[in-house]
């Protein structure tokens, strides 16, 4: 097919870039000979370059035999290769008769957990938007966004932890740095060689657990009430910073009558967590100043996550650990254009429409409700999904039902590295080039890492096969729909010149510095100029917003929708909480079982199981059993350890349907948080037993 695009030369040698296998985009050297890369390293100029286990898979990942290489089309449930010629005219006259029938609000781009915190979703947003449709969603109703959410929401920012030396204490909750985070991990084993104290709240006994000052095994779901806890304490021994929360706090005097309902008893009988490590908890945190706390993404799933998060951000306020060094900062994000065109945007009722704050402080819809949506088309009919970088019918709660909607859609397009779930449902499969074959930006250090970092990340070599960078498949669909004004770039350099502008920062600069830029520095207080980035400039316990809306203004506990509290009825048949989405070194998400070298490390699907509780059950290591929700079930083999709480039962996330053992076959996708939508993947109740 003949492009418009200009191609540049094979680079050989080493090519400094950063990799893309998660979000934490650590700076890596890429050797390359001949056009083929041939293994990879850190790179020292790049401050994250002690790298975990996933970037030395790089050449596999590449070369893999699994690869998509050409444009695939289903005929009569088969694929066969076509050229990008046909893919093109498929996907515009699909596109435009979608539109032409059912308008352009039937049609929803969706831009998945494998490009996040890249450029990308940029353009395939303004192709939407150039198209008409107010329904873009990302990988981002699921992860990470609820937290920002809520943080926003009391804060008006979101602020890491910061480990520096000053730091006294580290609060682990819901997180483990050892399998998601190796640039965390790295800056706490450094702050931990200083004394600082330790504090991991998490269901699961961890290595880090075991190293930890105090260990909360806490209840999925249950957070809130142990935050809650907490603050009963700190504020009945009066251990937080009054001047504080005098001058810079709304809502104080409605926080005390809260947690007065509870007391670390009563924490105890929610939470599992004893009333005693509950004091020692508050006790730790608030006196061991400064002190930081970094959440996971394990808040965000559930349906009582935004008053979770609401509730440790007002821990980290009343106890005066905001905006210090050692306690958890705010940077500035670098501003880069975004590339929306709202004016194009037909007047339809989005698909996020229940979650208004979402659309609000996310900048983009909610995909909470979109599986509804397509099987019972109110309020409109949806017609088309165009999956981007993304695994829906893995990583959706719910994944029959989910099945069930794409089976109802008129066309499923797929862009990825590798045929999933997703794409072999699909009508039409493009296959994507790797961040390794591609150019573009990383700039969400401040969001991951606390880091004002931007760097650009290069390509090391050329797409292998017919694999085509993303950009330019949006732009090369937006020319040929007739929005050719929308996608003027040719090569990488116009594009990400244009989207630098606003940033002062030239591309001749992040070239010529390959570990990056520091854009701000660090700066402590930022509140004393102008207050807090909240309505009423002061830290929101109470928030209006959140009143007007509806919402518990001030931070609430309820029992996760499907819980032994919340649902008696159920209780009996399913006596165990579930929890889905356990992480481990090798995989992100979904991703990454193709490769060999990080599947040896996690081969295959294992249910973990208390030994105990396997023993009452007669269920010995190592025997099928099967996991049962309300929604379905799952086979696997189990492991038995100690690690997990009795009535718990953990789930590797992440396995394709075809083995038997996908977690979110039991996951229910209308249990969710009613401020932001996400969903309740790791509280809700099952029954196992011997398959």
């Amino acid at each position: 097919m003949a492009t418009a695009f200009q191609t540049e030369p094979d680079v050989s040698g080493v090519v400094k870039t950063v990799c893309n296998l998660c979000t934490n985009h650590c700076g890596i050297d890429v050797h390359v000979q001949g056009g083929k890369i041939m293994k990879v390293r850190g790179m020292n100029e790049h401050p994250f370059h002690r790298l975990c286990v996933k970037p030395a898979a790089y050449p596999e990942l590449i070369y893999s035999k699994a690869r998509l290489t050409a444009p695939l089309k289903k005929t009569n449930g088969r694929f066969s290769k076509i050229s990008w010629e046909e893919a093109f005219t498929i996907i515009v006259d699909k596109l435009s008769r979608i539109k032409e029938r059912y308008g352009a609000q039937s049609v929803v781009p969706f831009a998945g957990n494998g490009l996040a915190c890249r450029s990308v979703p940029k353009i395939i947003r303004r192709f939407g938007e150039a198209y008409g449709t107010p329904n873009f969603i990302t990988g981002g109703w699921t992860c990470f966004g609820a937290r920002v959410m809520a943080f926003k929401l009391t804060l008006g920012s979101y602020p890491n932890a910061d480990y520096s030396v000053d730091n006294r204490c580290m609060v682990l909750w819901g997180t483990d740095p050892q399998t998601s985070s190796a640039p965390e991990k790295n800056d706490m084993e450094v702050s931990a060689g200083r004394g600082t104290k330790l504090i991991v709240i998490d269901p699961v006994a961890t290595p880090l657990s075991r190293k930890a000052d105090l260990h909360a095994q806490v209840r999925p779901g249950t957070d809130c009430a142990l935050a809650l806890g907490l603050l009963h304490v700190i504020i009945g021994e009066e251990l937080y910073d009054k001047a504080f929360v005098e001058n810079w706090t709304v809502g104080f005097d409605k926080l005390v009558e809260q947690v007065k309902t509870y007391p670390p008893e009563k924490v105890e009988d929610i939470t599992w967590v004893p009333a005693q490590t509950v004091r020692e908890i508050a006790r730790m945190y608030a006196q061991q100043h400064p002190a930081s706390i970094s959440v996971g993404v394990s808040l965000d799933h559930s349906s009582n996550g935004i008053q979770t998060m609401r509730a440790i951000a007002t821990l980290m306020a009343i106890c005066g650990n905001l905006e210090i060094s050692g306690g958890n900062i705010t940077y500035p994000g670098v501003p880069l254009k975004n590339f929306n065109l709202p004016a194009r945007v037909v007047k339809a009722v989005p698909i996020g429409a229940d979650f208004p704050l979402f659309t609000e402080l996310r900048k983009h819809q909610s995909g909470t409700r979109l599986t509804e949506i397509i099987l019972t088309e109110k309020p409109y009919p949806i017609k088309a999904v165009l999956v981007v970088g993304g695994n829906p019918l893995v990583n959706w709660p719910n994944s029959g039902k989910v099945k069930k909607a794409f089976e109802k859609l008129d066309f499923l397009l797929v862009q990825d590295l590798f045929m999933t779930d997703t794409s072999k449902m699909a009508d039409i499969v493009l296959p994507a080039a790797s961040d390794l074959e591609t150019e573009d930006l990383r700039a969400t250090y401040f969001d991951h890492n606390s880091l004002p970092l931007l760097v650009k990340s290069n390509r090391a070599i050329e797409p292998v096969g017919s694999c085509m960078e993303d950009w330019k498949i949006w732009s090369e669909i937006g020319r040929r729909m007739g929005y050719g004004e929308y996608f003027p770039w040719r090569t990488s350099d116009e594009l990400l010149s244009e989207m630098l502008e606003p940033s002062g920062i030239s591309l001749k600069q992040l070239n010529e510095n390959p570990g990056g830029i520091i854009y701000s520095e660090k700066k402590f207080q930022y509140y004393l100029q102008g207050g807090f980035k909240t309505p009423s400039g002061k830290v929101e316990i109470y928030s209006e917003t959140m009143d007007k809306l509806g919402y518990d203004p001030v931070p609430t506990f309820h029992e996760p929708v499907e819980s032994p509290g919340s649902r008696p009825d159920l209780a009996p048949k399913y006596p165990f909480v579930f929890m889905a989405g356990a992480r481990t070194k090798g995989y992100t998400h979904s991703r990454f079982r193709e490769i060999e070298s990080l599947r040896r490390l996690y081969p295959e699907p294992l249910i973990e199981l208390n030994t105990s509780t396997a023993e009452s059950l007669g269920i010995r290591e190592g025997d099928l059993v099967k996991v049962e929700s309300p929604r379905g079930h799952i086979k696997a083999n189990v492991k038995l350890t100690s690690n997990v709480p009795p009535r718990l039962i953990v789930l590797l996330s992440g396995w394709s349907n075809e083995t038997g053992a996908n977690a979110n076959c039991l996951t229910d996708h209308q249990a969710v948080d009613p401020v932001s939508g996400f969903p309740e993947y790791r509280a809700s109740l099952c029954n196992v037993a011997k398959a």
